[in-house]
């Protein structure tokens, strides 16, 4: 269910709520904050574009799984796409981490499986920002973005991290660990 128009997406999302492939594309023209305690899940296949400079921030969950055939999507919402279009994904510390079971399997918590996000990282800022908290990416691609791709993540799998301009691909700033295995990082200024 949408709470609200399919354009013009901006607010709070303050209940459980699931973007659909069947209403996509999503344009978002102001910014959206997803309540603590709320899940935003956005199906395989659906496409969330963003007006300039606006941002998704998570109080709470954001499960973006798409598959190796129908990826989720983050992108400009501009008709000649360019670098730092939009501005970012925030997880703040009140967002739900990814949890692993005993094998390092995901279990539950913020994901970015095969899911691109492109022509981000306006208002200086990474195009995803974890703040003190640890959403998962894997088969993930973060392109074309003004600045860093991923900043403070904990655990990155099996994705691609390129071409992102006046930062770098990913930067770890919390002091903890991170596992970053099999992915491919090329072409990151900074």
């Amino acid at each position: 269910s949408v709470p609200f128009a399919i354009t013009g997406l901006d607010g709070i999302i303050s209940e459980d709520t699931t973007w659909v492939v069947s209403e996509s594309p999503y344009t978002v023209t102001g910014h959206i904050t997803v309540s603590s305690g709320v899940t935003l899940t956005i199906e395989p296949g659906v496409t969330v574009k963003f007006d300039s400079g606006k941002s998704l921030i998570v109080d709470g969950t954001l499960i973006a799984r798409g598959d190796s055939s129908n990826e989720v999507t983050f992108t400009s919402s501009a008709a000649s796409p360019s670098a730092g279009d939009w501005g970012y994904i925030k997880f703040e510390d009140s967002s739900t981490d990814a949890t692993f079971d005993s094998n390092g399997d995901y279990v539950s918590g913020s994901i970015f499986e095969y899911a691109t996000i492109e022509y981000g990282g306006g208002l200086s800022k990474p195009a995803v920002w974890a703040d003190s908290s640890a959403p998962f990416f894997n088969y993930a691609t973060v392109r074309n973005n003004a600045y860093t791709g991923i900043s403070s993540v904990n655990r990155i799998t099996n994705s691609t991290i390129t071409n992102n301009g006046g930062g770098i691909g990913i930067s770890s700033r919390d002091g903890g660990s991170a596992l970053v295995t099999n992915n491919t990082i090329t072409n990151n200024s900074g």
